[in-house]
């Protein structure tokens, strides 16, 4: 895999998919012309029309043909409306393959009875929807190690313009997912499906339970697995541009080491042998004064040897019937397209589908050529129900056929997570792609849609596939995921790389960590090389941050009262380090595991702290608000923004700074 190519190529975009695809469109018109021409011609002998019923026929047709011309029309704008994602679309299934031929046979059969054309052979109209379902106050709970997810349900964003969706079937396995659709409050009348798209937000996110402080006298060590993930981020960016309040957003949606991580800082390049940068700046709390904000960045060296040797890329693409949505499939056809600027003869692409069955769609072909690839991306339809469990074991075999040794070997998912048949359940797929993690296949995952997205399984997938985790809401994060940062997102660097952090006792009464709940390791795991751990690819960054209470602070932390006193003797220290942060992980291209430490102390601390730590404030204080913190203190918009005035002015800046002004 290269970051260019030698010579630039034209990849078809949204609305230049035509060209590449024209002459198997013409192939797939022409065999369905043939075919309904001859069934009329056979009808129409059939029946022997009298000259009068020939007339009433043809004036039928011509109205027919008349209103089909109109709904094309409007159909294109709908289209041309719909490129930017939005949460209150549905799945609209497609009807072009029966419903010209059901109309002219229902409209022949009509006229020869006796009957004049009426409006029975069109779309009834949408019904008119109810106000949309408030969410609820309280939100599901569960344990923090639990399968168990919380599901939410749609705001208020636009009650008075939503509709009820109409959907058209169109085969069998259409059927079976509208019959689920109806039983859960939707209805079919003659052969359509209704339901209001406001009822049926189905979305699910892991219940998190937010650290609070913990005491340094009873437990000075704070372990947790590297996290490169951003899906949080784009999926809170989705939800406010359609309109959440924050108070709406699920408290699982919010992780915070993922906001954190979506943006560029300036940290230092690695020097001498090291894969990594290590640096840490404190400074007061924006949102507590008696507190510090501890901000520790971490920066991998930007190249790799697995990106010499090519790549094996499969692409697992959920094909089922909810994908059909402008923000699903249409938008990954758009986004895959997008990667291939990047790709070479060297590299190997194959695209495996799923929906009631998998299907391998491509296999092995070269990264350079992009006609065959495109055309296989944009013929891909949807329809059908999910079985996410075939389509990886698939996956996995057609990553294990082409495996380039050295190389770069990932399967790289896209869906919305709703999996219904086989494995469906988070703990399964974690038994599944565990199981995985030695084949030196990745697994990383990309999310796409809204209504029924299932945050909590795509996040297991990557967690435990040894890969990382985005949400794709527009085609501009689609660049960044796949054009942009596709060596970091992509090209292994460093496996199972865990970050400890030992506080001193003498200097640091207690410490918060900020975000990073379900990326949390037990302390004794840290040097234990079977527990898996994040993964980091080359030139990518990640930041670690803490609320710190120094030992002088007026906070009041409960501390416990040790009635034995083991540990009085190493409080007594004389160091004036406030901690020693220590990253263990194991490099792509070797064999032993590696360490690297930093010590951190007083001279951490500043007044004037840099772009970098006013830019992670202001994340934080605006995850903080997002999910409602017990520690956000004084936090609000005009904190953030005082904070990002003195961050780095750049494009994802400004950005998240027309975020919060929608949020807040």
């Amino acid at each position: 895999m290269t970051d260019k190519i030698n010579e630039p190529r034209h990849v078809p975009g949204p609305n230049q998919a035509d060209d590449v695809m024209a002459s198997q469109h013409d192939e797939d018109v022409e065999l369905v012309d043939d075919e309904l021409a001859s069934a009329l011609k056979g009808a129409y002998d059939a029946m022997d029309p009298t000259p009068e019923q020939e007339d009433r026929m043809l004036a039928a047709l011509l109205e027919a043909q008349s209103a089909n011309a109109q709904g094309v029309e409007e159909a294109q704008t709908d289209a041309a409306a719909a490129i930017a994602p939005s949460a209150n679309r549905s799945s609209r299934f497609k009807v072009w393959k029966i419903a010209v031929p059901l109309a002219a046979c229902l409209a022949v059969g009509a006229i020869v009875v006796g009957t004049s054309p009426t409006p029975s052979h069109q779309a009834v109209p949408p019904v008119q929807a109810s106000q949309s379902a408030q969410p609820t106050s309280s939100k599901t709970e569960a344990p923090a190690n639990d399968a168990k997810s919380q599901k939410t349900e749609a705001p208020a964003n636009g009650a008075e313009s939503q509709k009820t969706e109409i959907v058209e079937l169109d085969d069998a396995d259409t059927l079976g997912y509208m019959a689920t659709e109806a039983a859960d409050g939707g209805y079919m009348d003659e052969g359509v499906g209704y339901y209001d798209d406001a009822k049926f937000n189905t979305e699910e996110y892991s219940a998190l339970k937010e650290t609070g402080f913990i005491s340094t006298k009873s437990n000075p060590l704070s372990t947790v697995s590297a996290d490169v993930d951003t899906a949080s981020y784009c999926n809170l960016r989705r939800m406010i541009k359609d309109g959440y309040n924050l108070k709406d957003v699920p408290n699982g949606a919010v992780r915070i080491e993922e906001m954190l991580n979506y943006f560029d800082y300036d940290y230092a390049a690695p020097t001498g042998g090291d894969l990594f940068s290590m640096q840490a700046q404190s400074a007061v709390c924006p949102w507590n004064k008696d507190t510090q904000l501890l901000v520790m960045g971490f920066a991998a060296a930007p190249e790799s040897k697995a990106a010499s040797k090519g790549s094996n890329l499969v692409f697992l693409v959920d094909v089922s019937g909810s994908m059909d949505s402008p923000d699903k499939l249409d938008l990954l056809q758009d986004s895959f397209s997008t990667l291939l600027d990047n790709l070479g003869p060297d590299d190997r692409v194959s695209i495996v589908t799923y929906t009631s069955r998998e299907d391998i769609v491509l296999e092995g072909a070269h990264g350079d050529d992009v006609k065959a690839i495109t055309k296989a991306i944009y013929k891909l339809d949807a329809g059908g129900s999910t079985n996410g469990e075939a389509g990886l074991k698939q996956a996995y075999e057609v990553a294990e056929r082409n495996f380039i040794e050295g190389g770069v070997n990932r399967i790289i998912m896209a869906s919305d997570g709703d999996l219904n048949v086989g494995i469906t359940s988070e703990s399964e797929l974690y038994d599944y792609v565990d199981s995985k993690r030695d084949s030196g296949i990745y697994l990383s995952v990309l999310g796409f849609g809204s209504g029924n997205y299932k945050d909590n399984k795509m996040e297991t997938l990557a967690d435990h596939g040894n890969g990382s985790y985005h949400y794709i809401d527009c085609i501009e994060e689609a660049d960044r995921v796949l054009k942009t940062k596709l060596t970091a997102n992509l090209v292994p660097f460093a496996d199972d790389v865990k970050v400890q952090v030992e506080f001193n006792p003498a200097q640091v009464k207690a410490y918060r960590l900020i975000g990073y709940e379900n990326r949390e390791l037990a302390d004794e795991d840290f040097r234990n090389d079977e527990v898996d751990a994040g993964d980091v690819g080359p030139g990518a960054q990640f930041t670690v941050a803490y609320e710190v209470v120094l030992a002088d602070s007026a906070y009041k932390v409960d501390e416990p009262d040790l009635k034995y006193g083991t540990q009085v003797k190493a409080y007594d220290n004389a160091s004036s380090d406030w901690l020693t942060c220590t990253m263990r992980y194991h490099a792509f291209d070797g064999d032993e595991m590696r360490e690297q430490q930093l010590a951190v102390d007083a001279s951490a601390s500043t007044k004037s702290p840099d772009s970098n730590w006013n830019l992670a404030a202001a994340v934080i204080e605006f995850g903080m608000l997002a999910r409602d913190s017990e520690f956000a203190g004084t936090s609000g918009e005009d904190g953030i923004l005082d904070l990002l005035a003195n961050a780095s002015q750049n494009d994802d800046a400004d950005s998240f700074k027309r975020l919060v002004l929608a949020a807040l």
